[in-house]
C-alpha cells in the first residue's frame, strides 16, 4: 500500500473532505490503500463511493477532489424578546440580538414607566431546534437558533426558567446603557422653585415643569426635565440629562452629566458631559464640553458664539452668523483612542518579549559553550537546551506577529484620527476659530457645506458635495499652531 502518496484534507467546518493524489499509472494507490487513508483521516459520513471508484479506475492524478460531504444543519428560529412594558426606544415587539438592543435611539430612552414588584417587563421566547447536521467525521452539528439575553439591570431579576425579566421593587422602569432598570423615581410634578427647594436624590429624577434660577437638581441616575432650565445647576452622577425645551442660562447655568445631554437649545450656559451633546435648535454664547460628539441639527441647527470642546467631533447646520460673531471650536483628545492605547500596550509587550528573548539566548549560548567544554551534559541541562530552543523560536514568532499587529493598529489609529472632524451642513461664517489637537485655522470667508479635519499636521477643508459635483473643492487653509 502507498498511503503516503494520498493526501486527505478536511474543511474547517468539517462538512467537506478533499483528496489529492499526485501520481498516476502503476504507482497510483489501489482501492484498499485509499480506504485505509480515508479511515485514518477519520471520515465516517457522506463518502462519495462512486467517485472514489472512478478515481481508482482512471489512475489519473487528482487535486483537492471532493470525496465526502457532510450534512449542514437547518437552524431553528432565533430567540427573541417580547416587551410587556412600552419603554420608548424599544417599541419593537421582537428584539433578536443584544446588538439590536444597543442600537436603540438615545433620544427616546430617557422615559420612565411605573411598574410594581414582581411585574413581568420582558419575556423571552427561546430559540428552537431545527434539523441537526453531521460532519464528515461523524460529529453532530447542533441546530439550535441564536440566543439573546434578557436586559437585566438594577432592581430586576430573571425567573428560574430564564424566560422572564421581573421588577424586584415598586418603582419606575427605564432604559439605560442597553439594560432595563427599576428605581424609585423622584417625581416633581411642578417647577423646581422655593416650593420644592433644591433636589438631591439617589436615583432618577423626573421634573414636569421648569428648574428656576438659583436652584440645584442632583441625581445618581438620569434626570428628565419636561420644561426649561434657567440659571440653575443640574448634575447627573451616572446617567443622562434630558431637557425638553432648553437652557436659558443667564451666564450662571451649569449642566453636568456622566452620560449624554439631550435638549432643545442651550443659551448662556456651561455644559460638561462625558457622552454626546444632542441639540435640536441652537447653542448660543455657551461653554460646552463633551467626551463624545456635539451635534446641533434640526430646524435651525446653529452654533453661535462661545467655546465648544469635543473629543470626537462637531456637527451643525450653521456655525457663526452673518454678524461674524467670534466662535471657537476645539476637538481635543484628552484620552488616547482605542488604537493608540493598544499601540502603547503592544510596544510595552514587544519590549518585554525582546528582554525575555535576550535572557534566554544568553543562557542558551552559555549551555552551548559548556557542552563543548565537557564530554557530556547532565540530563537536566539537555532538557533545558531543548526547552530554550523551543521557547526562543516561539517568542521570535510572537514578535513577528506583533509587527503585523502594529501595522494594522497604525492604520486603525490613522482612521480614528480622521473621524475627529467638524461637519457643517449649510454655512460656516467668518470669524470662527477651529483647533484640532493643536492645529487650527481662523475662517475669514463664508464656506458652504464643508467637512474640516486634520491630516498629519495640516487642517483640510473638504466640500460635502460629492466629487462629481462641480462645486466640490478640497484645500489646505492657512493654519495657526
Amino acid at each position: 500500500m502507498v498511503v503516503e502518496k494520498i493526501k486527505i484534507t478536511i474543511s474547517k467546518d468539517e462538512l467537506s473532505a478533499f483528496l489529492t493524489i499526485p501520481v498516476k499509472g502503476a504507482t497510483f494507490p489501489d482501492k484498499q490503500a485509499l480506504i485505509s487513508a480515508i479511515q485514518k483521516a477519520g471520515i465516517q459520513y457522506g463518502l462519495l463511493s462512486e467517485k472514489l471508484t472512478q478515481i481508482v479506475e482512471k489512475k489519473e492524478p487528482v487535486f483537492e477532489e471532493l470525496i465526502a460531504s457532510g450534512k449542514p444543519p437547518v437552524k431553528g428560529q432565533d430567540a427573541h424578546l417580547i416587551w410587556e412594558i412600552a419603554l420608548p426606544g424599544v417599541e419593537k415587539e421582537n428584539i433578536v440580538s443584544n446588538e439590536s438592543i444597543n442600537r436603540v435611539d438615545f433620544k427616546k430612552t430617557l422615559h420612565f414607566i411605573p411598574v410594581h414588584k414582581s411585574q413581568i417587563m420582558v419575556r423571552k421566547v427561546p430559540a428552537t431546534s431545527g434539523e441537526e447536521g453531521i460532519t464528515v467525521t461523524g460529529k453532530k452539528i447542533p441546530s439550535l437558533g441564536n440566543d439573546v439575553e434578557l436586559p437585566k439591570g438594577k432592581n430586576t431579576e430573571i425567573s428560574e426558567d430564564g424566560l422572564e425579566l421581573r421588577a424586584t421593587i415598586d418603582g419606575s422602569a427605564y432604559w439605560q446603557n442597553g439594560l432595563v432598570h427599576v428605581d424609585q423615581v423622584f417625581h416633581v410634578k411642578t417647577d423646581v422653585n422655593y416650593g420644592t427647594g433644591n433636589i438631591k436624590f439617589n436615583g432618577p429624577v423626573i421634573i414636569d415643569g421648569d428648574v428656576r434660577s438659583g436652584f440645584r437638581v442632583e441625581a445618581r441616575d438620569s434626570i428628565v426635565i419636561n420644561g426649561n432650565v434657567e440659571a440653575a445647576h443640574i448634575y447627573s452622577q451616572q446617567g443622562d440629562v434630558t431637557i425638553k425645551y432648553g437652557v436659558v442660562g443667564k451666564k450662571r447655568a451649569k449642566i453636568l452629566a456622566a452620560g449624554n445631554l439631550v435638549c432643545g437649545f442651550i443659551q448662556d450656559a456651561t455644559v460638561g458631559v462625558r457622552g454626546d451633546v444632542l441639540v435640536s435648535h441652537y447653542i448660543i454664547n455657551s461653554d460646552v464640553s463633551a467626551g463624545g460628539k456635539i451635534i446641533v441639527k434640526g430646524v435651525e441647527g446653529q452654533i453661535r458664539g462661545g467655546i465648544l470642546t469635543s473629543e470626537k467631533g462637531v456637527e451643525a447646520n450653521i456655525i457663526g452668523s452673518e454678524r461674524n460673531i467670534y466662535t471657537e471650536l476645539k476637538i481635543f483628545t484628552h484620552t488616547q483612542n482605542s488604537s493608540q492605547k493598544k499601540l502603547w500596550e503592544l510596544s510595552r509587550l514587544r519590549t518585554d518579549l525582546a528582554l525575555r528573548i535576550s535572557t534566554l539566548e544568553k543562557r542558551y549560548k552559555f549551555l552551548q559553550i559548556l557542552k563543548k567544554q565537557v564530554n557530556s551534559l547532565s540530563e537536566e541541562k539537555i532538557v533545558e537546551i531543548k526547552f530554550l530552543e523551543k521557547e526562543i523560536k516561539r517568542l521570535r514568532s510572537r514578535l513577528m506577529q506583533l509587527d503585523d499587529e502594529e501595522i494594522l493598529l497604525q492604520k486603525e489609529s490613522a482612521k480614528e484620527r480622521l473621524t475627529m472632524e467638524i461637519i457643517v451642513e449649510e454655512k460656516l461664517y467668518p470669524n470662527i476659530h477651529i483647533d484640532i489637537n493643536g492645529v487650527g485655522f481662523h475662517s475669514d470667508e463664508t464656506l458652504n457645506r464643508v467637512r474640516i479635519y486634520r491630516l498629519k499636521d495640516e487642517i483640510i477643508v473638504e466640500s460635502l458635495n460629492g466629487m462629481e459635483n462641480k462645486e466640490y473643492d478640497i484645500f489646505v487653509p492657512s493654519v495657526k499652531k
